[in-house]
């Protein structure tokens, strides 16, 4: 559509050549030309859909994952937990049972 419009409008300046140069051709010309420069530098942003982050996703996974180990030991803080998981990532050992990492919900 930019194309179209760019096209006709360089048409129409081109006929404008046809008329003595007086003032109402100069107001013309000025109009025409002031269009195509906002059509050079207007370019229609097409911006995609915005979907939920990868990264935000997954921190709510694991947010969500870690409140549930913290419903079955209610005695342990959030920050516990989570260098808990941590080491148990690490493959160090933790005073959490390996069934409750395997399946938090109770």
């Amino acid at each position: 559509m930019k194309t179209i419009d760019k096209q006709k409008l360089l048409e129409q300046l081109n006929a404008l050549k046809l008329f003595p140069n007086n003032k109402l051709v100069k107001q013309l010309r000025a109009q025409i030309i002031s269009q195509l420069e906002k059509l050079d530098k207007k370019e229609p942003v097409i911006k995609p859909k915005v979907k939920p982050s990868q990264k935000a996703s997954k921190l709510r996974k694991y947010h969500r994952y870690l409140r549930m180990i913290r419903d079955n030991f209610p005695d342990l803080t959030y920050s516990q937990i989570r260098t808990q998981f941590a080491k148990r990532k690490r493959g160090d050992e933790v005073s959490i049972p390996d069934a409750v990492w395997q399946n938090p919900s109770p």
